[in-house]
């Protein structure tokens, strides 16, 4: 948990330290590792300064006859010029990619080009924030498992109770719940977090609210922005414990 407290702390840090006001959320959901081929890849291609025709990459992206790595190319060169057709072009396919392997990387080319759009047209400097999870406009995607302190199964009761509780301390904290999923020993939480709130204290006041009625809530638990767990990932940590 601290580590997650630490990333908000230290990022709202760096926004003040900089005086920056505008920063950018990557809202799809894509894996850190893919995220950093992206970064490479373009800064590959700046450092090539190859010249190239808007139109003539427009024209390739949305051809149903060029590679996927071509296409790689044409959306990584339109996010890499201040140009609204440019950004209206990635937005376009990026809305319903003609190849779905495409979705990730148009995706961060879509953040990449709204980033440097922005900048040109404002005048000032822009960031984007990276998690595996993404985000939505200025707030930050977790992911939380939490579990019964000896694994047994919740009651009907406990459910509603931990549902009631979590629902309202995080509403006081301005956190958005996306996903609320109950399970037999254990429940996830997928949560959009401003950057200007108290991750532990929304989560801890809710953990320690529901456990007044029994002590049946672990206090330790499992938030991350880097991956959603699977089923099978979750089950796979709960015998371990």
């Amino acid at each position: 948990m601290s580590q997650q407290d630490d990333l908000l702390k230290n990022l709202r840090q760096t926004l003040s330290e900089q005086g920056i006001e505008s920063f950018h959320v990557l809202e799809d959901l894509v894996p850190i590792e893919e995220q950093m081929e992206y970064f490479r890849y373009f800064d590959r291609l700046r450092r090539e300064n190859t010249p190239f025709v808007r139109d003539e990459e427009i024209a390739i992206l949305f051809s149903a006859d060029e590679t996927i790595e071509r296409k790689k190319k044409s959306l990584s060169r339109l996010a890499s010029i201040p140009d609204v057709g440019a950004y209206r072009a990635i937005e376009t396919y990026h809305s319903s990619p003609l190849e779905s392997e495409l979705f990730n990387w148009s995706s961060m080319s879509l953040v990449g080009s709204r980033i440097i759009l922005s900048s040109d047209l404002s005048g000032q400097q822009q960031i984007y924030v990276s998690s595996g999870l993404g985000g939505h406009e200025k707030k930050l995607r977790f992911f939380g498992l939490f579990t019964t302190t000896d694994r047994s199964p919740l009651t009907d009761l406990q459910k509603e109770i931990v549902d009631r509780e979590f629902r309202f301390q995080l509403k006081l904290a301005d956190v958005e719940i996306e996903r609320f999923d109950m399970k037999d020993n254990y429940f996830t939480l997928l949560m959009l977090f401003p950057l200007d709130s108290d991750v532990r204290s929304g989560i801890n006041a809710a953990v320690n609210e529901i456990n007044q009625y029994g002590n049946f809530l672990d206090p330790k638990f499992l938030f991350t922005n880097v991956k959603i767990l699977s089923d099978s990932e979750i089950e796979q940590l709960l015998e371990k414990k």
